[in-house]
């Protein structure tokens, strides 16, 4: 399957907001009306529709990072109907080389609630390391894309 992010827009913005992941992963993640209510506080952060062959899947949330060079991916999440394919892992590559291409990023950072292994497992095997810092509870983790 192909993966790209595409702007949420008012034609898609009712379906991205009726995403959801699965029940026990509720605890992790924010719900997606959450992160698009944000970029109106925050007006860099740019929120991005996760299509995979041209169906909706997921939702992504970027934001610049305090220092220069870096890119936050704030939110990453696939629909509990779409998991299990490798799209979590695809958005996550998307979203590092949206940082990149577009804001000329050299190191993306993320964070993830402590218990939720999942994620942690692939972030450390997409490149990511634990930074040593926490954030509102969250590990926080950084991948420096220089040369990806």
């Amino acid at each position: 399957m192909t993966v790209e992010l595409r702007p949420v827009t008012k034609d898609d913005f009712r379906a991205v907001i009726k995403l959801e992941v699965a029940p026990d992963q509720s605890g992790f993640v924010a719900p997606n009306v959450v992160g698009i209510a944000e970029t109106h506080i925050y007006p860099d952060a740019e929120p991005r529709a996760v299509y995979a062959d041209g169906e909706l899947v997921g939702f992504v949330l970027l934001h610049p990072g305090d220092n220069p060079g870096e890119h936050v991916l704030v939110r990453l999440m696939i629909d509990h109907r779409f998991q299990g394919r490798g799209l979590g892992r695809q958005a996550l590559e998307a979203a590092v080389a949206f940082a990149a291409s577009e804001h000329g990023a050299h190191t993306v950072r993320l964070s993830f609630v402590p218990s939720n292994d999942r994620a942690r497992g692939l972030y450390l095997s997409a490149g990511f390391a634990e930074t040593g810092e926490i954030d509102d509870g969250e590990i926080v983790m950084a991948r420096k894309i220089t040369g990806d």
